[in-house]
């Protein structure tokens, strides 16, 4: 059974929110392994709706992002990783 819409991508931005509480604070010690766990589910929820072609490239930039994840070595990286997460969120 497919879900309202709406629901699916609040829930989306929710887990994204949640990935930039985990890791945009360059002060403390970025939570990667939350941060991990909240973008494969907000990528599991894509699954949940049916995706027009500009959720499907939102989609497609969150799994590079998620890749990326391991290689935020320094805190301007990380905070630019923090953006690129952001600008996705707000674009859904």
């Amino acid at each position: 059974m497919k879900r309202d819409k709406k629901f699916v991508i609040d829930s989306i931005k929710m887990d994204l929110h949640r990935v930039v509480t985990a890791t945009g604070d360059v002060s403390k010690e970025a939570e990667v392994d939350s941060a991990k766990i909240f973008l494969e589910h907000a990528d599991a929820d894509f699954d949940k709706i049916r995706l027009s072609p500009r959720e499907k490239m939102l989609r497609q930039e969150l799994n590079e992002l998620s890749e990326s994840i391991d290689a935020l070595e320094n805190p301007y990286a990380r905070l630019r990783w923090v953006e690129d997460v952001l600008t996705v969120r707000c674009r859904l």
